[in-house]
């Protein structure tokens, strides 16, 4: 794959990350799932170019990070569920209180895999930074971690966006490097 190509399908998937974070419920997750799928080529065929396996391996670390989590705490709170509604119905909870108490479980769970996931992820654009020179890798990757460790006061959504707005405009600036000794004389 060559760098053009490459560049533009990791800041596609970005952009397409962002979309589907706001339309996950009316689309199952499918413009999500499109933006990580195309995210993960371009970050493939930068790590080839730049001989960095660790940008395409973090960024897979983060996903499959993403994924388990997921899969994870939706099988544990089925499983709650289930158990609870056949051997203890009376603890199934019948208030607000209750309701609410088992929402701030949930939500602090998908908080500490938002940190997991995004560590690597995190690590993907400090490598890109490294291997690149851009600073809004450099500012992606500060922003995308501050922003998942934030993620539980809800402001950290905000923070985690403009991280990846960072990340999707380091993407689309980068420019091939120059073969040695091909650089242009300068005019005199």
């Amino acid at each position: 794959m060559d760098f053009e190509t490459a560049k533009i399908l990791l800041g596609v998937g970005l952009i397409l990350q962002i979309i589907g974070s706001f339309t996950w419920l009316g689309d199952a997750g499918a413009v999500m799932l499109v933006g990580a799928v195309l995210a993960l080529v371009g970050a493939h065929g930068l790590a080839d170019y730049y001989n960095r396996r660790d940008i395409f391996n973090n960024l897979l670390y983060a996903y499959i990070t993403a994924i388990v989590g997921v899969v994870i705490a939706a099988v544990a709170l089925v499983g709650w569920f289930i158990h609870t509604a056949i051997y203890a119905p009376w603890a199934l909870p019948k208030d607000l209180y209750g309701i609410v108490f088992i929402a701030v479980g949930i939500w602090v769970l998908v908080w500490l895999i938002k940190v997991a996931a995004t560590y690597f992820e995190r690590r993907t654009y400090r490598a890109l930074y490294e291997a690149t020179g851009s600073d809004n890798f450099q500012k992606a990757a500060t922003f995308v971690w501050i922003g998942a460790l934030t993620y539980v006061v809800l402001v950290g959504i905000l923070i985690y966006i403009i991280g990846l707005i960072f990340a999707i405009i380091g993407a689309f600036e980068l420019k091939p490097r120059q073969a040695e000794g091909s650089a242009k004389p300068p005019h005199t």
